[in-house]
Formats: C-alpha cells, sequence, structure tokens
C-alpha cells in the first residue's frame, strides 16, 4: 500500500474536555454550518482519541444516535423459514412494535451458518396463502411497502391499514434517523424491507440511473458494473438529496431527521472522478452521497462536509435477506485483531494494542479477544486462529495487496485463506480488497461468500492514511457509534473527501456493549401461525430414497441447532448424517438438491473443524460435476490443511495433499494450483534441504506425470521454473 505525501499549511492542535453525552433532537441538527470552521485544521496523521475537536460533531451526533432506535422490540425465540418471496413478506407483516423474530428465505448457503449463531429454541416453516403468491414486479413493490408500515403497528392494530412505508414513522419516538433505497425489480428487494422494517426506516423507491445517449440513440440504464463520469454520478447523488428531502425536509445536517442511507438496488458502484482517466482514481460512489452539495460544477476533494453515511446492501433475495437479519439479530461475541505491519510511522500507528485493550472492555469474556501482530501473525497462526469451530465474529485486519491476495508473513495470502463462516463483521485495512464484492474469487467477495455481513475496504487504491486507526475505531464501537460512521474518515481528517473506501452492508450496525449478563432477553414463541410448521426430529428415512435422506439430513442438522447446549451432542449427530451424505451419490440429484448436498456437506465437515475429511470428500466428486463453491471449499480446505501440516513440522503430509492438486483437472483460467505450488516452494526454501529435496522429488514427478498424460496445463511451467530455482534443471523436452 502506498502513502500519499500530502502538507498542509496550517496545523492547529486544540484540546478538548471530555464531550458530555448531550443528546439532541432531530430538529436541532449538529453541523451548525455548511462551511468547513477555519479554526480546525484537517490531521495528516490519525487521530487517537474521540477527545478532538475534528470529531466534535460526531460524538455530538453519536449520542442523538444512541437515544434513536425507535419503540424497544423483544426477540421472539425462533427462526421462520419461508421458500419464496410472498411468503417472506407475509411472515414480515407478522412483526409490530414490540416483537420480531428472524425470518429466513431458506437457502442451504445462509441458513445453518444463521441459526447456528442465533441459536432458537424452535424453527418453523411458513408458508404464505396462495392469494399472496400472485404478485409481479410491481405488486411485489407494494406487498414490500405494507409489509413495512405493518411491522411498525401495535400488535393490536390489525385491522387497521398500516401507515405508509414511503413516510418518517410517526407517534413512535426518536426513530433510527435512516431510510432504505431500493426499486421495483431489485434483487435486494427483500433485504431492504427487512432492514426497514426492523430499524423503523421508510423504504423509498429510487429508480435505476438512466442516462441520456446520444442524439438517435436510446437511453442507457447504468447498474452495478458500470462506471459513470463525475457529472452523472453528480447528478445521481442530487437525486437522492431530493427523494430523502421529500419525506425529510430536516436533512441537511447530522444529527438530524435522515442521517444514514441503506442502498439496496442496481446502481453503480464506482464513478469516474476524473475525466479521461484509466481509473486510478475511480472512487466508490457510496461515498459521494449524502455530501452537502454546491449547484453546478463541483471538486469531488472539496466536498468534506456530510449529511450522511451510506452503506450498500448486497445479493439476491436468500443473500440480502440474511445479511438484514444477521444486522437485526446478531452480534459478535469474539473478535480477532491481525496487524501485519511492521517498521515505524506511518505503520505503527496502526498498531492493534490499544484496539485490543478496548475490545476487552467490551466483551470482557475470557479468551474474547485475540490479537496477533508481526511475526506472530503469519499465515499458519491465521489458519489457526480462524478454522472452525473457534472463528471469531469480528475480524479487524491489517494489510496490503490486491483484489485476490493480502500481505501476510508466510503468504501472500489468496481468497481461499479466508475462512468458513460464522457469520461476521469485517474491517480490512488494504487496497483494493473491495473493488469486484460480487465475485467470490477476491478477498471481499469471498468474506462476504463465507457469512460476512459487514464488510469495510477499499474499491481502488485508498492509501493508508486515508483508514482509521484500529485504536480510534474501536473507541467508537465501545460507545456504539454505527459502523459506517465509526469507520469513515470525517471532514477535518486526511482523507474526509469523498473517497474509495466502502461499507458494505447496513449502515446503522453497531456493536452492542451488552455483556451476556444484561443481552436483550428472548421471549418464548406462541403457537404458530397458520400455515406454519415447526420442524422436528422424524424418523430417518429409508436411504435408498436419496432425495428424502438429503431433506431429512438438513431438517435434523437444523433442528440439532435449537436444543439446549446441555442436550446437544454434536460429534454423535454430525456424525450421523456425514455417514448418510457421504455413501450417497450426488450425481443422481436434481440441480437444486445438488447445491443443497454440497452446501450441507461443507458446513457439517466444517462446524466440526474436521476440514482433512472434507477434502476427502469433496476431491472423491467428478471433477466435472463441482460447482465454482465446491471449488472455492477445496481450495480453502486445501490450505488449511497444509498451513496446519507446515505449522506442525510435517511437510511430508502438505507435499501429499499438494500433489495431486498440482497433477488434477482444475477449471481453467484458474491460477491456484501455480499459487498453491509457489506457496510449497517458499516453505521448502525456509527448510533447508530436508524440505527441498523431497520437493524437488515430486516436482519432477508432477512435471513427469503432466507430460505423460500429455497435459498441456500452464501449471508445467511453474513446475519447471520452481525447479529451475532448486538448482536442478529439468531435462529437455
Amino acid at each position: 500500500m502506498r502513502i500519499r505525501r500530502t502538507t498542509y499549511t496550517a496545523l492547529v492542535s486544540i484540546v478538548l474536555s471530555v464531550f458530555t453525552g448531550c443528546s439532541r433532537g432531530p430538529a436541532q441538527g449538529v453541523s451548525t454550518s455548511s462551511e468547513l470552521d477555519p479554526s480546525i485544521a484537517v490531521s495528516v496523521v490519525p487521530i487517537e482519541s474521540l477527545d478532538v475537536p475534528q470529531l466534535k460533531d460526531l460524538v455530538e451526533a453519536g449520542a442523538y444516535w444512541r437515544s434513536a432506535r425507535g419503540p424497544r422490540r423483544s426477540v421472539v425465540d425462533q427462526i421462520v423459514l419461508v421458500d419464496d418471496v410472498p411468503s417472506f413478506f407475509s411472515a414480515l407483516e407478522v412483526w409490530n412494535q414490540t416483537t420480531f423474530f428472524p425470518i429466513l428465505l431458506d437457502d442451504p448457503i445462509w441458513t445453518p451458518a444463521f441459526v447456528r449463531a442465533f441459536h432458537p429454541s424452535r424453527i418453523v416453516r411458513f408458508k404464505a396463502s396462495a392469494e399472496s403468491t400472485r404478485s409481479g414486479p410491481m405488486d411485489e413493490w407494494r406487498v414490500a411497502e405494507r409489509a413495512v408500515g405493518r411491522s411498525w403497528m401495535g400488535a393490536e392494530d390489525e385491522s387497521a391499514d398500516p401507515p405508509p412505508a414511503g413516510s418518517l414513522p410517526r407517534d413512535l419516538g426518536p426513530t433510527p434517523p435512516g431510510v432504505v433505497l431500493s426499486h421495483p425489480g431489485s434483487a435486494s428487494l427483500c433485504g431492504a424491507a427487512a432492514l426497514a422494517a426492523g430499524r423503523f426506516q421508510p423504504l423509498l423507491r429510487l429508480d435505476p440511473l438512466t442516462i441520456e445517449a446520444a442524439p438517435g440513440k436510446p437511453s442507457k440504464t447504468l447498474g452495478f458494473d458500470d462506471v459513470p463520469t463525475l457529472a452523472q454520478a453528480l447528478d445521481f447523488a442530487r437525486r437522492v438529496d431530493s427523494r430523502v428531502a421529500s419525506i425529510a425536509p430536516q436533512s441537511g445536517k447530522l444529527g438530524d431527521q435522515v442521517d444514514f442511507l441503506t442502498l439496496a438496488g442496481d446502481w453503480p458502484y464506482r464513478y469516474r472522478a476524473a475525466d479521461g482517466s484509466s481509473g486510478e482514481d475511480d472512487r466508490a460512489l457510496d461515498d459521494l452521497l449524502g455530501r452537502n452539495l454546491p449547484g453546478g460544477s463541483v471538486d469531488p476533494d472539496s466536498l468534506r462536509l456530510r449529511w450522511a453515511y451510506a452503506g450498500r446492501l448486497l445479493g439476491d433475495a436468500p443473500a440480502s435477506v440474511y445479511r438484514a437479519m444477521a444486522s437485526l439479530f446478531l452480534q459478535p461475541r469474539s473478535s480477532l485483531l491481525w496487524n501485519t505491519y511492521s517498521g515505524g510511522p506511518p505503520w505503527s500507528e496502526y498498531d492493534v494494542t490499544g484496539a485490543t485493550s478496548i475490545l476487552q472492555l467490551v466483551r470482557p469474556d475470557p479468551d474474547a479477544v485475540l490479537a496477533r501482530s508481526g511475526n506472530a501473525a503469519d499465515l499458519n497462526a491465521w489458519h489457526e486462529a480462524t478454522a472452525a469451530p473457534n472463528a471469531r465474529g469480528l475480524i479487524l485486519m491489517n494489510s496490503s495487496g490486491a483484489p485476490r491476495d493480502f500481505s501476510i508473513p508466510g503468504g501472500p495470502g489468496l481468497a481461499g485463506d479466508v475462512p468458513f463462516g460464522p457469520p461476521s463483521v469485517i474491517s480490512l485495512i488494504h487496497s483494493f480488497s473491495a473493488a469486484y464484492p460480487n465475485d467470490p474469487t477476491t478477498i471481499a467477495g469471498r468474506f462476504l461468500e463465507r457469512g460476512a455481513y459487514s464488510y469495510f475496504g477499499s474499491m481502488n487504491e485508498p492509501f493508508l492514511t486515508a483508514f482509521r486507526s484500529p485504536y480510534l475505531v474501536t473507541q467508537m464501537m465501545s460507545v456504539e457509534m454505527p459502523l459506517s460512521a465509526a469507520l469513515r474518515q470525517g471532514p477535518y481528517e486526511a482523507y474526509g473527501q469523498p473517497w474509495k473506501l466502502v461499507y458494505l452492508g447496513d449502515p446503522l450496525y453497531r456493536l452492542e456493549t451488552w455483556s451476556d449478563k444484561d443481552a436483550p432477553q428472548r421471549v418464548a414463541p406462541s403457537e404458530p401461525p397458520a400455515g406454519a410448521s415447526p420442524l422436528a426430529m422424524s424418523d430417518r428415512p429409508d436411504p435408498r430414497d436419496q432425495r428424502a435422506t438429503l431433506d431429512w439430513c438438513y431438517e435434523v442438522a437444523l433442528v440439532s441447532m435449537t436444543l439446549p447446549v446441555s442436550e446437544i451432542q454434536p460429534a454423535s449427530r454430525t456424525r450421523e448424517i456425514l455417514d448418510l451424505l457421504t455413501i450417497m451419490d450426488p450425481e443422481r440429484l436434481d440441480p437444486q438438491r445438488r447445491v443443497k448436498y454440497d452446501a450441507l456437506l461443507i458446513d457439517q465437515f466444517v462446524a466440526t473443524g474436521d476440514y482433512e475429511g472434507l477434502l476427502k470428500q469433496l476431491l472423491q466428486s467428478p471433477a466435472r460435476s463441482r460447482s465454482p463453491f465446491v471449488w472455492r471449499a477445496i481450495e480453502s480446505a486445501v490450505l488449511h490443511r497444509i498451513s496446519d501440516s507446515i505449522r506442525k513440522e510435517d511437510f511430508s503430509r502438505a507435499l501429499d495433499l499438494w500433489y495431486p492438486i498440482v497433477v488434477g483437472p482444475w477449471p481453467p483460467g484458474s491460477d491456484f494450483p501455480d499459487r498453491l505450488t509457489r506457496r510449497l516452494a517458499s516453505a521448502a526454501q525456509a527448510g533447508g534441504p530436508d524440505r527441498a529435496e523431497p520437493f524437488r522429488r515430486l516436482l519432477t514427478s508432477a512435471r513427469d506425470q503432466l507430460d505423460a498424460s500429455k497435459n498441456t496445463s500452464s501449471h508445467r511451467a511453474i513446475l519447471e521454473e520452481e525447479l529451475k530455482k532448486l538448482g536442478k534443471s529439468s531435462s529437455p523436452r
């Protein structure tokens, strides 16, 4: 990561007394001017304390945000699973001012991880009535609005018309100052409705960005992957301003009616900040939104004051609902702080020591916080610390790299080194990690696929000092600052202008400071409503009926997660499920059940930490039938097992794991075998002759096997290259 050397002509140091937690009503606001305060200088080094003038407005706004939460709801101790969108909205209508519960669009990739983290006392399946299932795109939007409005009502108001979901809630006290922006046809509309209902936020329609084309040509709608110009991005930002102002006239400052924007639609992710550039200065569209915009042409670097923070909800209906429900109902119980930096300033200013102390106050349970730095934060230690079932729900990591790799001692780290679950919150100080978040071959994309529901990182080269230090971020977490505001720099910090950092997730999500003793209490579920049936243990079907057996395994796995801790026998139950799954022939399953089979198999092996069994089972399946999801699981299982072998000084075992990967089939275009070979070569070099000689022999064998099979794989070139490095040039072909 490069460091931009920025100079400022005036630096003013002002010491303020500790701020009191004064609460401001939404009509007062916090920022009193549309211009920067000339008495406060921009800080070019990381700010380390909340008690500085640069953060005064944010701290005061945070006091209001802590109090503006809407009616206090009890959490019903159940999870409702639905199989279709109409049923989801019907279930959402059951929420009210006083109670709510998680609802999931059942998907084997997301459901088991959420159920395991939430640990309900009951799971029910719910199916909407036939009348509710007749809906087209526009009907779906109206159904979503109705569900949101109904969720704001009292339990006794079932016969009344719901309030308009596109307006600020009334008579509910101070509600969270946010809005959710979506549109008909959005893949994330279900998740948008969930966050609007769950946080008492208006659900606002904002259509996709359409631009005028050349004369005589049709206009064009810009989606996530398109890159608008600065002028087009500013026009879109002004559309957002106008849409919010139409329902909240007092929304031009922090601490008023609207301070948070959730984007849940198909809008561009980046924009070109400079005409004619090749993309090096592309910036995050989300960080342009919520800025105080003057009329006419604008230099984006001048837009340092903001009236709102934005976060983006990604994914199709099941994924966006999972991320919304995780934001509403889950809190990380344990944290991992990982610092790969060494040397003096500025890297030393991002040490995690102070942040560790802060998080230990927030989560005082023994072993709730684990921190590693320097040589102790190498790749082998990373795999040991992040392996299930001991993986952590909050990860703060300092690194550098590119979209598909990250710097770490013993690395580089790859997307395959991103751990499996649990549902997690991730902040990664790193270049480009979130350049392509919808691509699971990248760092952010893999974290999101593995269960991250909140992710903060960069979509372009941000420069190190664009990030707040872990110490400051954790201070803000400790006072329950919403993460979108805690992580982004403000107007008096070095990179407080619209920049290249993105927050993916619910912008109102915060780390709750309660301990287990004062955690919100759940209420026992009542009788399930019409159309709902509780999941329960049932008799095992005839194993010759593969479809019924797979469905039974899935249901039993979920029901097992509802049992009291004293009654759970995870090893025996998981073993029973895995025994059935491993004797099945997944080639005989239809595509939908094949997805369920793969996801459940991976989940059950990972839940018990059996990466060796997982790898063995996945490699037994024909390569032609492996989905990209399975190939990525193989990558992670291989990397974990090799890391574990090297850590235990069993290099021969690492070579045994490597060999079938490099000589076996692999998807076209994948560089994973090459990257794996380079990792083994580095480990061999570090281990001296005892490692280098057996590695040389297997390199030669692998090369010869590829030649004998007339395999034209590009991996052969890497084998030859590593042989030459070992001083043993291969024989001429």
